[in-house]
């Protein structure tokens, strides 16, 4: 009886313990160079013309290797949803890959979001970040 009882509480406790929470990728903007200490600073405003350095980080490395990197930009104009398509770039990056990183220019003033796909899988991004251009 006392192992039955001993068994119950130590359930719980290994359920706990025994998940690891992974680490998702994400992406980090900046209008400096990007270092480890640019990615704990939040940056989302912009200047026009201004150079945007970014980075896309996936800690646990990438599940395929092809990545589609997307820029749209919301505007009240366009009949899909509010987004227009403004850039669009394919990647190849080795799976044992931590990081990739290039940058942008912007032209036009407005409410942009980067996002990141997989391409076998187009539909639903695994990393994004709305930013502003003024």
């Amino acid at each position: 009886m006392k192992k039955f009882l001993v068994l119950i509480l130590l359930l719980p406790l290994i359920f706990c313990f025994s998940f690891k929470k992974t680490e998702k990728p994400f992406v980090v903007l900046s209008s400096g160079t990007i270092s480890s200490e640019s990615t704990r600073r939040i940056e989302r405003i912009f200047l026009v013309k201004q150079r945007i350095n970014y980075a896309l980080i996936f800690p646990e490395g990438l599940r395929y290797s092809g990545v589609r990197m997307q820029i749209s930009k919301q505007d009240d104009k366009t009949s899909n949803w509010g987004f227009s398509i403004i850039s669009t770039k394919d990647l190849y990056l080795g799976k044992a890959d931590k990081s990739y990183s290039d940058y942008i220019f912007i032209q036009k003033p407005g409410h942009y979001i980067i996002q990141f796909f997989y391409l076998n899988k187009k539909n639903y991004p695994f990393a994004h970040k709305e930013f502003y251009v003024k």
